[in-house]
């Protein structure tokens, strides 16, 4: 499903990156469901696991997110807020080119 910016609330570019994050925290540390306050490292992530995670939000959004973004926001709602706050600052909302849809 393709949602068109016009459409797209502050709440629902925040949903997406949060949705966004949660499935590849979910993906790379082979879990279900992670807690929106769970700490990564607390589950199972480490500095490799954060890094590729990192690139991939990094392609995801068009943002630079460096390692020490993870250790500052090491939550699921923190990062997905701190990417958020990024893409903002670009001037550019989620699902409006910015590679996910």
């Amino acid at each position: 499903m393709t949602t068109s910016l016009t459409f797209l609330t502050p709440h629902d570019g925040v949903r997406i990156v949060l949705d966004e994050v949660r499935a590849v925290w979910a993906t790379l540390l082979k879990i279900t469901d992670p807690p929106l306050e769970a700490n990564f490292f607390e589950l199972g992530g480490d500095s490799l696991a954060a890094h590729h995670m990192l690139r991939q939000l990094s392609r995801t959004y068009g943002v630079e997110l460096r390692l020490r973004q993870i250790y500052e926001t090491p939550t699921i709602a923190t990062l997905a807020a701190a990417v958020t706050t990024r893409i903002e600052q670009r001037g550019q909302g989620p699902g409006d080119g910015s590679g996910h849809e």
